[in-house]
């Protein structure tokens, strides 16, 4: 398990972690006015708190998207001068994973349960994403979509997850439903962190250059990630 510093600034809250000999430091910032120095910020004062120069990083975690597009970029342009200045491998996760994976840790999976998990995309659509809890890892369900607030829900009927997290109450304001919970949850880079220790077993981190931001909105709509 390598000592990585992993960023999360796809989504309204931006956050950091530091894992290093099993330990995870984190900072949170509700602010929406995120921007890269205040990212910076927050990775000097969890560095401070861990009692860790940048030096000691050994990896790099960010998400990739679907997320705001401005958020995207102040994350993945961070990690990527962090990962040509030290020469580190990066392990690129979707946002819509890491979400899943701050459920998991926050309310609890128990094995084979469906996770759908949503992020208001703006323009009445939803970024979507289904995982199932294997053993040790997600499996994903459906593959990352673009969808408007009807086909979401039709979505979710079909599949009856035992929850939709995110921005759920976005398309189920009157909240839970008798199949299903609704939960209101932002990714973490905590999760950024516990997914990888996983995607490095399987020797998944790559270098910088090989990873390229997931939109699902644009004008070819390209959804590249490199993913195991």
């Amino acid at each position: 398990m390598s000592i990585m510093l992993a960023v999360e600034t796809a989504t309204r809250p931006c956050s950091v972690a530091f894992r290093a000999n099993e330990k995870i430091y984190s900072l949170c910032s509700e602010d929406e006015r995120s921007s890269s120095q205040k990212a910076l910020q927050m990775i000097d004062e969890v560095l401070h708190e861990a009692g860790a120069s940048i030096n000691a990083v050994e990896s790099l975690g960010v998400t990739v998207g679907p997320g705001s597009f401005t958020g995207l970029r102040i994350g993945f342009s961070l990690i990527q001068g962090l990962a040509f200045a030290l020469d580190l491998p990066v392990c690129g996760l979707s946002t819509l994973e890491v979400l899943a994976a701050t459920y998991k840790r926050i309310i609890g999976l128990k094995n084979n349960q469906l996770l759908i998990t949503v992020i208001d995309a703006r323009m009445g659509q939803f970024a979507v994403g289904g995982y199932l809890w294997n053993q040790s890892r997600f499996r994903t369900e459906f593959e990352d979509c673009l969808l408007g607030r009807e086909d979401v829900k039709d979505l979710v009927k079909t599949q009856k997850p035992i929850a939709v997290a995110g921005e759920g109450t976005k398309l189920f304001p009157e909240g839970s439903k008798k199949n299903w919970d609704v939960i209101d949850l932002f990714p973490s880079a905590i999760d950024i962190c516990e997914l990888a220790n996983e995607y490095e077993k399987r020797n998944l981190l790559t270098s910088i250059s090989d990873l390229d931001l997931r939109y699902l909105r644009g004008p070819e709509a390209w959804t590249k990630i490199k993913k195991g």
